[in-house]
């Protein structure tokens, strides 16, 4: 079976590509790509989070499964392979054996004979549940009788009373709901967007301002950097958990899930659909 680099390459060419067209549409310099399809993983300056980085923008470009191109990174650099589990084989015990319910003998009543004395109980049973009946009846009927009876009359108020004091209960006065304010990314006071990134993990990024890369390689947690730019500012990179954004002063918090390849741009006005413009090539930017 042919190296990860090898699968790579051919694949690229099969689908008729070139490295510029591939460095165009990933944003992943030319010269990493050729790093990538040579197999020279440990040239890389980001080390191994900047490989997985850039294997899975470029498996996605050239319609490969990340998980798959990862699985051979890993098989290839660190020996890595899946165990497949061996089948535990099933040891066949003896057939039940299905055996026809016994036919019982059909149910016979028997005839169960009342003596006298059960017959007298339930004579005297049945008059003491009338008796107790009826004076239940007669307690409940007699109660508004006897309540009647017992109850105190009222007497009606005195014209001697003393004055009454009239309370008057204060009329709540509504007090105006206060507007709530709606999270916007306020304007620069110089003009342009001011953007602070703060990485929280070992991270790629790459930066560019007003369409010029003005930042790419890794930062490292807690590493903290600022860009700004009249016009935008479009931050990309390859893990969204890893970096927390603010701009203009205004946070606006990760700029995705972990693992998740992020393009965002944002303006003066606040964040803005990307720019499909290619990044003009630029020095190599220092990482620290």
């Amino acid at each position: 079976m042919e190296t990860l680099g090898v699968w790579l390459h051919q694949t690229r060419e099969a689908k008729g590509s070139t490295l510029q067209e591939a460095e165009a549409a990933t944003r992943i310099r030319a010269r990493f790509l050729e790093m990538l399809e040579a197999g020279d993983f440990a040239a890389f300056p980001g080390g191994e989070v900047q490989v997985r980085g850039f294997l899975r923008i470029y498996a996605r470009y050239l319609g490969l499964s990340p998980d798959e191109v990862l699985a051979r990174y890993e098989t290839e650099v660190h020996g890595v392979e899946a165990a497949t589990p061996a089948a535990v084989p099933v040891e066949a015990g003896p057939a039940p054996s299905i055996r026809p319910p016994a036919e019982s003998a059909p149910f016979q009543p028997r005839d169960i004979p009342v003596s006298p004395s059960r017959t007298r109980w339930l004579a005297v049973g049945a008059v003491l549940l009338l008796s107790i009946a009826l004076v239940v009846a007669l307690a409940i009927a007699g109660r508004p009788l006897l309540a009647s009876l017992l109850a105190p009359r009222e007497e009606p108020p005195t014209a001697t009373a003393a004055a009454l004091v009239e309370v008057v209960s204060p009329t709540p006065t509504e007090t105006p709901a206060l507007p709530t304010a709606t999270p916007t990314v306020p304007p620069n006071p110089e003009g342009g967007v001011t953007l602070v990134m703060t990485a929280t993990e070992h991270v790629w990024v790459r930066v560019l301002t007003d369409g010029q890369t003005a930042f790419e390689g890794m930062m490292a947690p807690g590493q903290a950097k600022s860009w700004s730019g009249q016009e935008a500012v479009i931050v990309d990179t390859g893990n969204g958990a890893g970096l927390l954004v603010t701009v203009n002063g205004q946070p606006q918090g990760v700029l995705g899930g972990r693992g998740q390849i992020c393009t965002r741009a944002w303006g003066p006005t606040g964040e803005i659909a990307v720019p499909s413009l290619a990044p003009t090539p630029t020095p190599e930017a220092s990482t620290g």
